[in-house]
């Protein structure tokens, strides 16, 4: 039994932030520079973030090998305390994981990429489990798994006597199948899930449901100079309305409306870029939980990110040679009700493979 919880605990899928800000699709450079990528959509991970920016791009790529891995400080600080919980699964699990941020994440966006448009394989598995409260314990697990594809498109228009000023729109199509959700158990259902996990996770995920969504944005870059340095605007709304699927027991994709600045100066020895974001603004939730701020150095083969999501430093550095390209970064999310209540700090290491096609 405990091989069998073990095995759908590390492969089901749960996006634990407490307010439901999660993203669908983050890629290493968005989360390593503090999560922005709205007004500063300028690579083909556009498609995610604001469409409008897939207008700019020109290369034809195709991403045949794109995963990240993912895991919570905890994860790495008590691997074996979390092992021999979960192997011995019951009562015992509540005091050597209490208070843990248990959470890892497997996912995969292969692209392809043409002229001002893109499309994209999507496959994401997270497992999460908090326990909180002593006196009183609470138990939050969950089990959610998504797959699907979405493509996307651009259009540019410029204006004024010089063609300094350009305006971007874009608009993104989205199916997606996904089972499961976040559950807040009590005691009496702790103690279904130990003597029953994979019959009682089982009943919980349900089936798979099939959504469709739709994404826009739009973006004003001006030109500065001769060498591309440049001044991004821009906003999106994904996922118009929500993205809900046709089971009840899978978990809605939440719309997404966002604004963000950005600015890229280019030199003879390196290329810096920076941004700021402010994202899900129409949720409930706390004015920091909504900023979004990072900088990008780019040198030759490397990549320095740096930047603060929620008001927490993010960081990482990529190696980029020829067709592949190492990443490895972290970042922190907000879990509880205050600031810096219970900031979860995690690591992400990305192997993208491209070839031009």
């Amino acid at each position: 039994m405990a091989l069998r919880f073990l095995s759908l605990f590390l492969f089901g899928l749960l996006s634990f932030d407490a307010h439901g800000l999660e993203t669908l699709v983050r890629q290493p450079r968005q989360m390593a520079m503090g999560g922005i990528g709205v007004g500063l959509a300028d690579d083909e991970y556009a498609l995610f973030n604001n469409p409008a920016g897939l207008a700019g791009q020109k290369s034809r790529k195709f991403r045949p090998v794109n995963v990240a891995l993912e895991g919570s400080l905890d994860i790495y600080g008590s691997l074996s305390t979390v092992t021999d919980a979960i192997s011995n699964f019951g009562l015992g699990t509540l005091n050597e994981l209490m208070g843990k941020d248990i959470y890892l994440r497997a996912s995969t966006a292969p692209l392809i990429t043409l002229p001002s448009f893109a499309v994209a394989f999507i496959g994401d598995a997270q497992g999460s489990l908090l326990i909180r409260n002593q006196a009183n314990p609470t138990y939050r697990i969950g089990n959610m798994l998504t797959y699907g594809f979405q493509a996307g498109m651009g259009w540019t228009f410029k204006s004024g006597r010089r063609p300094v000023d350009e305006w971007r729109f874009g608009l993104a199509g989205k199916m997606l199948w996904r089972k499961g959700g976040i559950y807040d158990l009590g005691t009496p259902e702790f103690l279904r899930l130990a003597n029953d996990a994979e019959g009682y996770i089982t009943e919980l995920v349900g089936d798979y449901g099939m959504g469709f969504g739709a994404d826009a944005g739009v973006q004003y870059v001006r030109h500065l100079d001769s060498k591309g340095s440049d001044l991004f605007i821009g906003a999106s709304l994904t996922d118009i309305g929500g993205t809900r699927f046709d089971v009840s027991t899978a978990r809605p994709v939440q719309m997404n409306p966002s604004i963000g600045v950005g600015w890229v100066k280019n030199t003879d020895f390196l290329r810096f870029k920076a941004g700021l974001d402010l994202r899900n603004l129409d949720q409930e939730t706390r004015f920091s939980n909504k900023i979004h701020f990072g900088t990008e150095t780019s040198l030759p083969l490397f990549d320095l990110y740096a930047g603060m999501n929620q008001l927490n430093l993010t960081y990482g550095a990529a190696f980029d040679i020829w067709v592949l390209r190492v990443t490895a970064l972290s970042y922190a999310e907000e879990l509880g009700v205050a600031f810096h209540q219970n900031t979860s700090r995690r690591y992400v290491l990305h192997v993208d493979f491209n070839l031009p096609i």
